[in-house]
């Protein structure tokens, strides 16, 4: 499956569907617009229910992170593990789309907030 298939995959899954293909669009070509929503906005691509959520991985499973305006990178999900908790926003989707963690851009007084979904 390439990116783009795990990405609509993702959306589909995950991905509130008024914002589906808003999502892929902007995955692929306005990352910076995507990481922003994710740091800031997340209620715009994830229903509540999905806060405070898990989502099981093997550390040497792939997936795809984003947590630069340069894009999505390929990694492993170990890569991924040593990115959360910083605070910084991160959205790290599992190859295939069927899991994913998401988190919140820290700020004074504000832990980050936590999203995930799929096993």
């Amino acid at each position: 499956m390439g990116d783009k298939e795990t990405l609509e995959a993702f959306a589909s899954a995950f991905v509130r569907p008024e914002f589906r293909d808003r999502f892929v669009h902007e995955a692929e070509k306005k990352p910076d617009k995507l990481l922003a929503r994710v740091c800031h906005n997340p209620d715009d691509l994830f229903e509540a229910s999905l806060a405070n959520g898990r989502c099981s991985y093997e550390p040497s499973e792939s997936c795809l992170i984003l947590s630069s305006p340069r894009g999505f990178r390929a990694a492993t999900w170990a890569e991924a593990h040593r990115a959360m908790g910083l605070g910084d926003g991160l959205l790290v989707i599992g190859t295939g789309g069927g899991r994913f963690y998401a988190e919140t851009e820290a700020s004074k007084g504000a832990p980050s907030v936590v999203f995930a979904g799929g096993s």
